[in-house]
């Protein structure tokens, strides 16, 4: 999972950082060989919290195609999102956005979705009515 953590890193986000100062394909080489000498050591603790440390920016921005180049990568059924879809659903169940946080989560479940071809087109629209109507709330109490 790491290894292909730096792969998509080094492929999809990092070789723009490369400067004067850094080279991140070099940086990413000596990560993934330490990478390799913690499992051989047995070192999974480790191991774990660097894919969470390397993985944070890509839940952060929501890069949903990391999870799938994840999963695809390692044929494992990873979800790195899962807390995110949980949230999103707890927001639908309840019929009401109570926060900004919310909001925020439900715009982006719903541009993603809107990205997607296959997409649930109820949930979309479920979701711009939930979003549509917390802002009228919002604009009633200011």
């Amino acid at each position: 999972m790491v290894l292909a953590t730096l792969a998509y890193n080094l492929d999809k986000t990092v070789r723009q950082m490369n400067n004067v100062n850094f080279d991140a394909t070099k940086h990413y080489t000596e990560l993934k060989l330490q990478t390799e000498e913690h499992f051989q050591k047995g070192r999974l603790t480790k191991l774990k919290q660097w894919f969470r440390d390397l993985t944070e920016m890509h839940v952060e921005t929501r890069d949903f195609s990391f999870n799938t180049y994840l999963q695809d990568k390692t044929k494992y059924d990873t979800d790195i999102f899962k807390a995110f879809f949980q949230r999103v659903d707890k927001v639908i169940k309840k019929g009401k956005i109570t926060t900004d946080n919310q909001f925020h989560d439900i715009n982006i479940m719903l541009d993603q979705l809107s990205r997607e071809k296959t997409a649930d087109n109820q949930k979309k629209e479920r979701l711009a009515r939930l979003l549509s109507q917390y802002e009228q709330q919002k604009s009633k109490n200011s």
